[in-house]
């Protein structure tokens, strides 16, 4: 196929995490070296779904031997769902990029079985959803979820929350283009609930709502209510040794946002379900990047200093999570909330 006819889908590439500056000269070399790309690039309907790379260094240097193959999917949403799994493949994701692609994937394959009812999907008389068209797509999602669910070895719970996420990091880059690469490359680090928030938002305030992901996380632990907001936005801290006085950023709008959805009334919707997600995702995160070094560390985590490090590491968070097993998180509970 020659290279003036292959195209280049902006969606597609939004969902291949982008290579460091110093992979993709890496990978330019190795195939000056070679005088030849040793993988195909990927086709389907004359659209690249794998090596968008290499078909940029081709471009460049169009001496170079290259074959292409073509692969076959009934739509672009099942075309997209091969795309986030063969990258969940790749051994240096982020864990912000391994949830996105869980996320993707699973919305894809969703909209490829007509999991959206969208109106393609009513076929009453009337244009209402037929019992067997909603029950089977209801079958389909459950399917979706849960195999990818086993393929990443996590709980479908969480693939679930990984679209919401997903989701919220779209809404944030098509409101604010360039957020995405962001928050996947772990520069900025918002809460996994306050990039959902963006995608429920009204469109007019995601801009502004998404330039907040930007803004550092609070510590941990109680603050003390400022006595009163000025109109730039600032709180004012009462100074210490008759300093001058401390101005802070006032509470972001997406941190209310994200709260207001979660809570009604004082009391906290889907509480245990939100929580599980976010120990869930951290434990997850551990698990994948500690695996992820004992590849990528080989030598350092075979050597006595690397072993001895690490034993030093379990056995902290080992101590950890007895005590959470003893009732730290909830300590203080009358025995009828235990």
């Amino acid at each position: 196929m020659d290279l003036k006819d292959i195209k280049i889908d902006p969606e597609f590439e939004a969902e291949i995490p982008p290579l460091t500056e110093e992979e993709f000269n890496l990978l330019k070399q190795n195939i000056l070296s070679e005088g030849r790309l040793l993988s195909p690039l990927i086709i389907w309907n004359g659209t690249i779904v794998d090596g968008h790379n290499r078909y940029r260094i081709l471009l460049e240097h169009p001496e170079i031997d290259y074959e292409t193959l073509n692969k076959d999917f009934p739509d672009r949403f099942a075309a997209s769902a091969w795309i986030c799994k063969n990258q969940l493949g790749r051994r240096n994701l982020t864990p912000e990029q391994r949830v996105y692609l869980i996320g993707k994937q699973y919305s894809s394959m969703k909209e490829s079985r007509g999991g959206e009812r969208s109106n393609s999907d009513r076929h009453g008389p009337d244009g209402r959803f037929t019992a067997k068209s909603q029950n089977e797509t209801l079958r389909s999602d459950e399917s979706a979820g849960t195999k990818i669910a086993q393929d990443n070895n996590i709980a479908r719970s969480t693939v679930l929350r990984a679209e919401q996420y997903a989701k919220g990091v779209d809404a944030a880059d098509e409101a604010l283009p360039g957020i995405r690469k962001e928050l996947l490359a772990g520069s900025i680090k918002p809460t996994r609930d306050a990039v959902a928030a963006i995608a429920r938002a009204a469109p007019e305030d995601r801009a502004e709502l998404a330039q907040q992901l930007r803004q550092p996380r609070a510590k941990p632990g109680k603050m003390e209510e400022p006595e009163e907001i000025d109109e730039e936005g600032f709180e004012e801290q009462e100074p210490e040794d008759n300093d001058t006085p401390v101005r802070i950023p006032k509470k972001s709008e997406i941190l209310a946002l994200a709260e207001s959805m979660n809570h009604s009334e004082g009391q906290a919707i889907g509480t245990v379900e939100d929580m599980i997600y976010e120990m869930n995702s951290a434990m997850q995160d551990m698990i994948f990047r500690w695996n992820f070094c004992k590849e990528a560390y080989a030598g350092p985590v075979r050597s006595r200093d690397g072993k001895r490090q690490i034993k030093d590491l379990a056995a902290e968070g080992i101590e950890y999570l007895k005590e959470i097993r003893k009732g730290k998180l909830w300590k203080g509970d009358t025995d009828e909330n235990k």
